[in-house]
């Protein structure tokens, strides 16, 4: 489980949309506007009415200090001992996924996974005998790659005319991330029996972990601009944007764990096998020597509408409608002991589209606002529910959502004549192990 664990957090950033403190606050929904034309396109012409954002502070990087050694994997450096009696690799994950936060009490890994039979049924614990979380996914699936790119770290843009911009920037970041339980296990959990487990050699019941991760440098260039106005409707924005990466690392990886059964059918141990790939350009493998120099590269187009209807607004964006991502490398497999190891080459199907709704209302008179989004298509569907009410200088915002789990979130917001903070107490489900992770976000505009 340990193995699996570190291919969960071979992705070291979130793959989410980008979440400012305001949006935080209200359960993570992400407001139409320019700070969301990454996921929809016609975005980058919207007026920008209703997402306003701070400058986040990236505090969750406080946690990846020597300080910190639960989380950092720089304390090793400073402090080995407290490295190696601390550190926890899926705290480590859990805080570098969520760096817009600082989380007060990151995931931890269990120290060992323990198929539990007894007179109520099959259960996986960890050695204490809480139960674990067997199923959990974020982004896309992690079987192969994808033209779907994380969004950059940072990014340059040029504006080159009327609507039309280019941007380039580095990006790092997880394609997907998933641990799953096979059918027979699923269906072992849920009816106590083991006699779905026993049938084949080895086991039909198998708990999955896969994780991908890809780095590189993309050029993207866009086109937003609006239409006419429609009467009782409102004015319509269109956008397209076509992305292109070049590859500096690609890693991905799946890990398998299953019950062992003694003569007499009683379990009598945990087995494990695993693969990984890895990619790098050809030029790097003289400073890294692990024979998987290759190539990655990739190309995709996206798409977006959206209607600004004064007190409403509504959009839907759609990326990765036509692309491709093709990586060379190594890949190496361990089963029983022997590993394998062979040349192979990574290719992405050519669609496989994100879909990207929201939406937002300002009722009248009260001036209360109502957010939603949706997002769903080649990755794990996720959404979000968020509300603003703003009482004078100060903005008191709430909501909830699911994105890998249940999560919620509150805020408030103090807009002075020349200071704007936003505070936001930010919430999570913890990765495999379950239970609530709470996170502090913050973001200033002078």
């Amino acid at each position: 489980m340990k193995r699996i664990l570190w291919l969960a957090a071979v992705g070291l950033f979130s793959i989410g949309l980008a979440q400012g403190v305001r949006s935080l606050g209200m359960g993570g929904v992400a407001l139409p506007g320019p700070a969301h034309a990454g996921a929809n396109p016609a975005y980058a012409a919207f007026p920008d009415t209703w997402g306003k954002e701070g400058t986040q502070l990236p505090i969750g990087l406080l946690r990846l200090l020597p300080l910190f050694p639960d989380t950092s994997p720089f304390a090793y450096f400073t402090d080995p001992q407290a490295f190696k009696a601390n550190f926890d690799l899926l705290s480590a994950y859990d805080q570098a996924s969520h760096l817009h936060s600082f989380l007060l009490n990151p995931a931890r890994s269990p120290d060992e996974v323990v198929f539990r039979v007894s007179a109520n049924g099959l259960s996986i614990t960890d050695g204490s005998g809480r139960n674990l979380i067997p199923s959990f996914q974020t982004g896309a699936s992690p079987e192969k790659p994808q033209a779907l790119i994380p969004a950059p770290i940072f990014s340059i843009a040029l504006d080159l005319g009327p609507g039309t911009y280019l941007s380039f920037g580095a990006f790092a970041g997880t394609q997907g991330v998933r641990l799953s339980p096979s059918r027979e296990l699923a269906q072992a959990l849920a009816g106590g029996s083991l006699d779905v487990c026993k049938n084949q050699n080895p086991s039909p019941c198998v708990l999955e972990g896969a994780g991908a991760f890809s780095a590189g440098l993309s050029l993207a260039l866009g086109f937003a601009a609006p239409l006419a106005e429609v009467p009782g409707l409102g004015r319509v924005y269109v956008g397209v944007r076509g992305e292109g990466f070049y590859g500096l690392g690609y890693a991905e990886g799946r890990a398998l764990a299953r019950p062992t059964f003694d003569q007499d059918g009683n379990v009598s141990g945990v087995s494990y096998e695993y693969r990984y790939f890895l990619s790098y350009p050809d030029y790097l493998e003289g400073s890294f020597g692990l024979g998987a120099g290759g190539m990655g590269y990739g190309l995709r187009g996206d798409a977006g509408v959206a209607v600004d209807g004064g007190r409403w607004a509504l959009g839907l964006g759609v990326r990765n409608l036509l692309g491709f991502a093709e990586w060379r490398g190594l890949e190496v497999q361990v089963q029983d002991g022997t590993e394998t190891r062979t040349p192979t080459t990574k290719r992405s199907d050519f669609s496989s589209p994100e879909f990207f709704v929201n939406g937002a209302y300002r009722m009248e008179g009260t001036d209360l606002l109502v957010a939603a989004d949706a997002r769903f298509g080649s990755v794990a569907p996720a959404f979000h529910l968020g509300l603003e009410y703003p009482l004078g200088p100060v903005a008191l915002r709430t909501g909830i959502g699911y994105e890998g789990g249940l999560r919620f979130g509150v805020g408030m917001g103090l807009n002075l004549e020349a200071l704007a903070l936003d505070l936001a107490l930010t919430t999570h489900q913890a990765p495999l192990v379950g239970g609530t992770v709470y996170g502090i976000a913050l973001a200033v505009n002078f």
